[in-house]
């Protein structure tokens, strides 16, 4: 079996993989859908499309909600705005990580405590009602992580200008890789929760 997928960048793409490797048959093959990190207007775009190939093979869509006023109304203004109807086909998967994909990987609190080298303690309770950037409180926890790779890796230096470290990416798309467990996640996200493959 096929499954196309398409994401907003390289974190999401992790997350997709993982999710696709671990809850589809064994030999499912992955193919990434448009042009590599095209955000979230590129998506908005090309939902038409997405469904249609949806009626042939299963298609698997995830976004961030970023400053949105809610997940349902961002949904709905982007299905009608291509004129999509609901209850989108069932090989169509269309998930919106409120408030960014880090909010899935934060609500594995066990998980990413034990990756950052902090206490699970320090993790707020229900990250995405009471957090509303999760990739900024993500890289605040990594500053105070005990291990100095984590923080030289996730956190930017003094003098940079960016808001993450240099490998960023790279060390959280390893963690959701080998050690971010969905199940979990899905208890303390309910964005997480609905993506249907969990």
């Amino acid at each position: 079996m096929m499954v196309y997928y398409c994401i907003e960048d390289e974190l999401s793409r992790a997350v997709a993989e993982r999710l696709i490797n671990e809850y589809c048959p064994h030999g499912t093959s992955t193919h990434e859908l448009g042009k590599v990190y095209g955000g979230f207007g590129y998506i908005q775009k090309n939902l038409r499309k997405f469904h249609n190939l949806s009626q042939i093979s299963p298609v698997f869509i995830i976004t961030d909600l970023d400053h949105g006023a809610c997940a349902p109304s961002l949904r709905n203004s982007w299905l009608m705005s291509e004129k999509i109807e609901e209850p989108l086909p069932d090989n169509m998967l269309f998930c919106i990580a409120q408030t960014e994909i880090e909010s899935w990987l934060l609500a594995d609190t066990n998980g990413i405590a034990a990756f950052l080298k902090v206490s699970a303690a320090r993790l707020t309770p229900n990250i995405e009602m009471s957090i509303v950037d999760s990739k900024e409180y993500l890289v605040r926890l990594a500053t105070d992580s005990s291990n100095t790779s984590i923080r030289n890796d996730l956190t930017p230096s003094r003098r940079s200008t960016a808001t993450t470290g240099i490998n960023y990416n790279y060390r959280l798309s390893q963690f959701v890789s080998d050690d971010w467990n969905p199940r979990e996640a899905a208890t303390n996200s309910l964005s997480c929760s609905g993506s249907d493959l969990i």
